[in-house]
């Protein structure tokens, strides 16, 4: 036998969100098309803004299937429609499908948010789940603060999600408006490290036979900021540390139910009519950027 092993990158922390993270709006084109992000790529969100179908989430790590963000479904082979026959055969962007109102259906707009894996800001890690309490390796070098969990198979087990200000004893559910609980020992209530995290025996983030997905994300300054705040009933600003402001933002609320909200610079979030998404349902974006 002979082989050759090259490690993966990079290495290198990243210094500018730019190098990392990709945004675009885009018409659809009812022909096969790949989407950019600017730099080389590792997971998308893709979201007809126009049509209430679902936001497809998709990355290199696991290949040609795709998972819907606002349901409990199991991972779906693309075809070549949605996504091409070999999506991530390219180093910059991914390759949509023909003519799926998810992806590519002409006329229709689009927004496509794109994701470099990168020391300090973002890994992904898939294992297969045991039933019982254990530690799953990642490489995000830090300890991560937002976690998104989801089992890529079977179907039925919810987006579980950690956020470092909630503790290591609360979870969000990424395709729910639930309020922040704390029922179940998802992260068997360890926080995380900067070469682990933990699972509880919970069928939704490590069920016995289960192959799971996990997208790690982590606060660098200069490049991407996880936190909270509480609301005021007024105008407020959240300083994130950036000096030219921020491009891509996700908000739930976690005290009582609420959506998830994402805005972007593509779309425009600095007047009320810009418009907003969710990630938690299939609805159109809305254009009433500052009413909830």
């Amino acid at each position: 036998y002979i082989y050759i092993a090259i490690r993966r990158g990079p290495m290198k922390v990243p210094t500018l969100g730019t190098s990392v993270f990709g945004l675009s709006a885009r018409t659809g084109t009812d022909a096969d098309a790949t989407v950019t992000g600017g730099q080389t790529d590792d997971a998308v969100i893709v979201k007809n803004r126009g049509s209430a179908v679902a936001s497809l989430f998709s990355s290199r790590l696991t290949g040609t299937g795709y998972l819907v963000t606002s349901t409990t479904a199991a991972e779906v082979a693309a075809g070549v429609t949605i996504l091409q026959a070999n999506p991530w055969d390219v180093m910059d962007g991914v390759k949509v499908g023909t003519t799926s109102t998810i992806t590519n259906a002409s006329a229709n707009t689009y927004i496509n948010y794109l994701f470099r894996r990168a020391p300090g800001f973002f890994d992904e890690v898939c294992y297969t789940g045991t039933g019982s309490a254990r530690t799953v390796a990642h490489n995000l070098t830090v300890a991560p603060e937002l976690m998104i969990v989801k089992s890529r198979t079977p179907a039925g087990n919810d987006w579980m999600t950690y956020v470092a200000p909630l503790g290591n004893q609360a979870y969000l559910q990424l395709n729910r408006t639930y309020v922040a609980t704390t029922s179940d020992p998802i992260w068997n209530n360890t926080t995380p490290t900067s070469s682990v995290f933990s699972v509880g025996v919970a069928g939704d983030v490590n069920g016995s036979g289960n192959t799971q997905v996990a997208y790690l994300f982590a606060t660098l300054a200069g490049v991407s900021k996880v936190g909270s705040y509480t609301g005021n009933g007024s105008t407020q600003t959240i300083n994130c540390g950036f000096t030219s402001g921020a491009r891509f933002v996700l908000i739930k609320r976690t005290d009582s139910t609420g959506d998830w909200y994402v805005y972007d610079t593509a779309r425009g979030m600095t007047v009320l009519t810009n418009p907003y998404l969710r990630l938690n349902v299939n609805s159109a974006e809305v254009a009433t950027l500052g009413v909830h």
